[in-house]
């Protein structure tokens, strides 16, 4: 276990994970241009299934369509970004909206800020 700033403890596991919006379908570009900028990132992933033509296909795509997680410095992190034509989601006091948890957790936690 370690000390947050917030006094509060948290597993050593746990990271602050900034959200990243690009537009839809653009996510896996946007990831991948970070990685290799040095950045980890996350997006998680759902199947679905779509009809087209009288057949069912398997697709996979993001579960928060155009949102991609991004763990680290934001204020590194903002060339990068604003280079591959996303941005950071910022709450109504325009700070970055940012989710402290580990990586399991992460979808659960962003969807309850969405409520």
């Amino acid at each position: 276990m370690e000390k947050a700033n917030n006094d509060m403890i948290v597993d050593e596991n746990t990271r602050c994970w900034y959200v990243l919006y690009t537009a839809p379908r653009l996510e896996r570009k946007l990831m991948q241009h970070l990685n290799t900028a040095g950045y980890k990132t996350y997006c998680p992933m759902q199947t679905i299934y779509v009809s087209c033509k009288g057949k069912t296909k398997e697709v996979i795509v993001p579960f928060f369509s155009g949102c991609v997680f991004l763990e680290g410095n934001v204020q590194e992190a903002v060339a990068v970004v604003a280079s591959q034509k996303a941005a950071f989601l910022i709450d109504t006091d325009g700070k970055e909206i940012s989710v402290v948890t580990d990586k399991a957790n992460l979808p659960g936690k962003f969807a309850q800020l969405l409520k």
